[in-house]
């Protein structure tokens, strides 16, 4: 294998391959705007001889010169030789079609051939552009490289899943069994059930399964190969592109756009998102062996564990402490929603679904800083850092959970519950922890909105709406939650140092620190007196929203005044004690007055 050139193939193999990847693409397109136009035989056959003949010549080429020069190399000649057999299926599957005037089944399956040729013929381009100085060692070695790598895999059979479920609902018109979007007929299971309404929400459910592999892929590369640029790029287009797929995905139900261009942009956006996993599937199996070493701490395997002690450790994970906090805005919001007692069934189930997104959020928080947990006192016994359970395992732990939580709202909730739930996941885990946290000082600020969404959560849970009660008890969490972290940070702040996280106290020092959570303070207070000001709440509530927030904003005061750490410990205790009973005096003013 040559190591002298910038790239391992030549320029003409690399624009040959680069054509075919066009080509095959446009197959994609082609296959779909054919089966929607309907042509008329004798035009099918003539524009399946011009294809099939293009198609050839252009797979003819390329066994030529994989064959003369890459015969050697088996990462490019098998895949040249799928390229071929591929192209030779496709083309009989489209004689096959156009006998059977298009039939659906047939057309399924020239869009799964497509997509998997456009898999290969990318697989080609991709290697035929690397550099030759890292394809000096192919393959996988490493424990946490194979992980990824197969990840990439498995999202992609799972996407090829989703776009084989589609294209079922599309060929046999059951997408309007469910005409409405993202629910099937004001339901998650309507009532009368029918295999048209099976196919279409079984591909709606595999949008959610796809949708946490991507999310797995997409934290895997941020965690891990961020100094990877081609890598980290590529995850963020995969993520973007699939959140567009969606969004199109949701105007087929709408009747007054035409369905032609929808399913063109649809479909576009598949091939790209396909293309986002083939191309980082390719390089990471073609290169990551050479381009970052064995990971440091991470081949271990996790320390063997009765099983008691292992559900004890995960457990742990979840951040339970953080989790009776959340679940106790979320069951009083539920009250004040209700204005007294919901359904018990209703409230166990929004709990439930509650603690799986809490802890699922928690546990992936914790695998994302698993690279500077080790730093901080406070966070250095974690599992993740002791070597307890495996950064694999914290992964598929805390997205198992959120998967769940979603499920269990939208199932047993109700669908906006589900949403604002998942919102409160990916803002917390994606926004806040992979971005806000390590670029910037106004981190609890901005990142406070995450923690303030369980209300949200309980009260659309009774209501299935959200209205302005709502927005009040939001903003009370999200102003609350600077003055409380703050005092939290001024007690460790040696440890976000060391971890070189951008915490208020670090950047600004303590004095500015102890001034901004008595402003923040005040503001809470005042936002506290807004719900009796417009009559949500009685005097009874006033009384001890007053009481309460005076002894708040004298302690904010006091450690302004006179900093110790003595005085920051109880500020912070306190402000928990604080939003709890606040927002169980809500729940019984609203219940009983």
């Amino acid at each position: 294998m040559p190591k002298n050139n910038m790239t391992f193939a030549g320029n003409g193999f690399k624009k040959l391959t680069a054509t075919f990847s066009v080509w095959t693409l446009f197959l994609v397109f082609a296959g779909t705007i054919t089966q929607a136009i309907n042509f008329s035989q004798s035009i099918a056959w003539i524009e399946h001889w011009v294809i099939s003949s293009i198609t050839t010549a252009l797979i003819t080429a390329i066994i030529i010169v994989v064959w003369r020069r890459y015969r050697h190399d088996h990462f490019i000649f098998w895949p040249a030789l799928a390229a071929a057999l591929i192209a030779v299926a496709q083309i009989s599957l489209v004689t096959v079609a156009i006998r059977l005037n298009h039939h659906p089944a047939a057309m399924a399956g020239h869009l799964f051939l497509a997509m998997l040729n456009l898999g290969v013929a990318l697989f080609l381009t991709t290697a035929a552009h690397l550099p030759a100085k890292h394809l000096a060692k192919i393959g996988l070695s490493s424990q946490s490289h194979k992980f990824y790598f197969r990840s990439i895999v498995l999202t992609g059979v799972g996407f090829l899943l989703l776009l084989m479920t589609g294209a079922i609902v599309t060929g046999t018109g059951t997408g309007w069994a469910c005409s409405d979007w993202p629910l099937c007929r004001g339901e998650i299971f309507p009532v009368d059930f029918s295999l048209g309404v099976a196919i279409a929400l079984l591909h709606r459910f595999t949008v959610v399964i796809v949708a946490a592999l991507v999310t797995a892929v997409i934290l895997q590369t941020h965690r891990r190969y961020k100094q990877y640029a081609s890598l980290l790029n590529w995850s963020t287009t995969l993520g973007c592109l699939f959140l567009a797929q969606i969004g199109v995905g949701g105007l087929h139900t709408l009747p007054n756009i035409p369905q032609l261009v929808i399913s063109s942009i649809h479909l576009g956006l598949t091939a790209a998102v396909w293309g986002s996993l083939v191309v980082p599937a390719t390089i990471s199996y073609l290169t990551l062996e050479t381009v970052l070493p064995l990971p440091e701490n991470e081949e271990a395997e996790s320390s063997p564990l009765p099983f008691p002690q292992k559900a004890t450790t995960f457990f742990k994970l979840t951040k339970p402490w953080i989790l009776v906090l959340l679940l106790t805005t979320t069951i009083t919001a539920m009250f004040i929603a209700a204005k007294g007692l919901p359904p018990i069934s209703l409230v166990l189930y929004t709990l439930l679904g509650g603690a799986l997104s809490a802890g699922g959020a928690g546990v992936l928080n914790s695998y994302i800083d698993s690279d500077i947990d080790h730093l901080m006192s406070r966070t250095s016994r974690r599992a993740t850092v002791t070597g307890l359970i495996t950064p694999q395992e914290t992964l598929l732990f805390g997205l198992t959970l959120s998967v769940l939580s979603f499920l269990v709202f939208a199932i047993f909730v109700n669908l906006l519950s589900a949403v604002l739930s998942a919102i409160g996941i990916l803002y917390y885990v994606f926004f806040y922890t992979l971005y806000l946290k390590r670029t910037t000082i106004h981190n609890i600020v901005i990142g406070g909105a995450a923690g303030a969404i369980p209300p949200l959560v309980g009260w659309t849970a009774v209501t299935n709406t959200l209205d302005l009660g709502a927005f009040y008890l939001f903003a009370i969490i999200f102003f609350w939650t600077p003055p409380h972290t703050w005092a939290l940070a001024l007690l460790v702040k040696k440890d976000y140092a060391q971890a070189r996280i951008p915490m208020l106290p670090v950047v600004a020092g303590e004095k500015e620190t102890t001034y901004q959570i008595f402003l923040y303070t005040i503001l809470l207070i005042t936002l506290t007196l807004l719900p009796f000001s417009v009559k949500m709440l009685s005097w009874v509530y006033l009384i001890a929203a007053v009481t309460l927030g005076t002894f708040f904003i004298y302690l904010a005061w006091k450690l302004w005044q006179d900093y110790s750490k003595k005085t920051s410990k109880q500020l912070y205790k306190f402000s928990q004690l604080y939003l709890a009973l606040l927002f169980l005096v809500m729940a019984l003013d609203r219940s009983l007055f």
